[in-house]
């Protein structure tokens, strides 16, 4: 059929103007999906959540703050798809301890070895530049007694004696205080030597991941420890029971922040090399 005379002609589709509408379109859709790329790639690196392809896949670049056990070191040794390690003194980091913590994805502070109050003890700056680095995204696990002390003083003893604990130095970062304990004696300081086992308790929390009870089986003898008598401030993934006397006391407590991490172990980690290997998974 074809149109009478003077009848109206039918409409010719715009080819022009369905390709701009598209691209207008596209051009609106592009904001959205870079906001949507850096919050996924922010979240992968932060720890939010894990996406295969932008999960960090390289070992951790990790700095020691003091002195592992020589059976910690043998089990770090052993992980290295998951670590690379750094030894440091604290002292080595106290000058300008920002830019230096800034070069790790995660800072273990573990001075438990030390025999003096000095070898336990960190510098008002380094606990400042350890307070911004994990409330800026970083990550810390602090092992027993280490940075209960602050140095300096004038006293002869290298520390400052009105600062035992960690609150005067960390704030609130580190996920346990210091109380005072029988005869005035702050319960940080007093080591407890006992005989036990370390139970799950969050059911939730990555560390304690398929890991009920350690030693797992019954057959192997409960753990000989050295522990502290301090009080959980953050989530308690595990707890110690004595199995000579009826007593308990927290084993690992983690402080979460809105994007850093922060887990403090009352025991030496080396006891239980699968807790401490989930601990490296979770914080990767």
């Amino acid at each position: 059929m074809y149109p009478e005379e003077g009848g109206a002609a039918p409409p010719i589709m715009d080819g022009g103007s369905m390709k701009s509408n598209v691209m207008k379109n596209l051009e609106g859709l592009i904001p959205l999906i870079l906001i949507i790329v850096i919050a996924a790639f922010l979240g992968a690196k932060f720890g939010l959540w894990n996406i295969p392809f932008l999960s960090a896949a390289e070992p951790m670049q990790v700095l020691i703050i003091g002195q592992p056990s020589p059976e910690l070191e043998i089990i770090l040794d052993a992980d290295r798809d998951l670590v690379w390690y750094r030894e440091k003194d604290p002292g080595a980091i106290s000058v300008n301890p920002a830019d230096q913590l800034a070069q790790y994805d995660l800072v273990i502070l573990d001075q438990h070895l030390g025999g003096s109050m000095y070898e336990k003890s960190v510098s008002r700056t380094l606990g400042e530049g350890l307070e911004n680095y994990v409330r800026t995204g970083g990550k810390l696990v602090t092992i027993m007694d280490s940075g209960i002390y602050r140095s300096g003083g004038i006293y002869g003893t290298g520390v400052a004696s009105d600062v035992v604990g960690w609150t005067a130095t960390f704030r609130d970062i580190i996920p346990v205080d210091c109380d005072m304990g029988k005869g005035g004696i702050p319960t940080c300081t007093n080591p407890i030597h006992i005989t036990g086992r370390i139970y799950r308790e969050d059911y939730d929390n990555k560390i304690m991941e398929g890991i009920e009870v350690a030693p797992a089986d019954k057959r192997y003898p409960p753990l000989t420890m050295i522990t502290f008598d301090v009080k959980p401030k953050g989530n308690q993934a595990a707890y110690i029971k004595n199995e000579v006397t009826p007593s308990y006391y927290p084993a690992i407590v983690e402080k979460r922040l809105i994007v850093g991490k922060s887990i403090y172990f009352n025991y030496d980690p080396a006891l239980t090399p699968g807790i401490w290997e989930n601990t490296l998974e979770y914080l990767r």
